[in-house]
């Protein structure tokens, strides 16, 4: 039976296109495993001459778009584990802010009156998710229990009600489970005060609320994208506003007019407390074996230049 997907008509297709083919069995192999076309289509922006016609400028070559390809998937990688510390932050401060808010000695929630959920919390969550009922606020809490080795221990497994069997599960071990969609629901679905007092464990402000939900709107984007294969390289931060701005420009006594990958990469690093994502990116980028005129076609260079003019100035 022939194939229907000939990963040798591909090359003939790019090698016809312009592109010079370097080391054709890694090519085919890049081709065959990670889907060409993300591979392809993905990462051949810089190395156009027409991008209309996706004709590949003379000098373009194979190997380079593989090159462009790896920092990309480890840039991605490297990006992704920053997130999920901001992630496992945003976790355990909801919970927090719950139990405290509310006074929830025993730490379980399920323990609250259901008529209070739907009066106090659902509202605020609406703002997002309108067709939210009690029913789905609760479902969501407990829908990755099943999947820990420490929830498991509160599971009721005598009793058939998927909330009732996890009732005596506190707040602060159930939130270990929690997507990082459903904490962000629900740290917007508190009250206005519980939501300002968390925002101390990042160092902000009550002017700065605004701003740094439109951060965890892009930060939940980026991850979602990361995770999801796509390509980071180039990818445009979805939800811009002068809120996020102003939080950027508050955080780093420095002006822009607006969010770029960079930008987001340098939020996720300070609100991570770490060091290095942005460090490490700006080395093995300018290590990338592509040839100059190419990569000065990648914004995400271009800035991360600046970016290191700015800071020797």
């Amino acid at each position: 039976m022939q194939n229907i997907i000939s990963v040798r008509d591909i090359i003939k297709q790019l090698s016809k296109s312009g592109l010079q083919i370097g080391d054709k069995s890694i090519l085919h192999y890049h081709i065959k495993n990670f889907n060409f076309n993300t591979f392809v289509y993905g990462y051949s922006d810089p190395f156009y001459v027409d991008k209309q016609n996706k004709r590949y400028d003379r000098d373009a070559n194979s190997n380079e778009m593989i090159n462009l390809y790896k920092f990309d998937r480890d840039m991605s990688n490297h990006i992704l584990r920053y997130i999920l510390v901001i992630e496992k932050i945003i976790n355990t401060n909801v919970a927090y802010s719950i139990i405290n808010h509310f006074d929830l000695r025993d730490k379980c929630l399920f323990k609250l009156n259901q008529t209070y959920i739907q009066e106090k919390v659902l509202p605020n969550l609406r703002d997002v998710e309108p067709r939210v009922t009690y029913s789905i606020f609760i479902k969501k809490l407990i829908k990755y229990l099943p999947s820990s080795n420490i929830t498991k221990h509160y599971c009721k497994r005598n009793i058939y009600d998927d909330v009732l069997k996890w009732k005596e599960c506190p707040l602060d071990i159930m939130c270990l489970t929690w997507s990082f969609a459903t904490s962000f629901s629900i740290f917007i679905s508190l009250p206005n005060d519980a939501r300002i007092s968390l925002l101390s464990n990042f160092d902000l402000s009550p002017e700065h609320y605004e701003g740094f939900i439109v951060f965890l709107k892009n930060t939940l984007h980026l991850r979602n994208y990361i995770s999801h294969n796509n390509v980071i390289y180039n990818t445009e931060i979805a939800c811009q506003s002068p809120s996020l701005i102003n939080l950027y420009e508050c955080v780093f006594n420095k002006s822009v007019s607006n969010i770029r990958l960079l930008h987001m990469m340098e939020l996720i690093e300070h609100f991570s407390h770490s060091t290095t994502l942005v460090s490490n990116t700006r080395y093995y980028l300018s290590k990338l074996k592509v040839q100059q005129k190419f990569k000065d076609k990648i914004q995400l260079y271009e800035d991360m230049v600046n970016g290191q003019k700015t800071l020797q100035e």
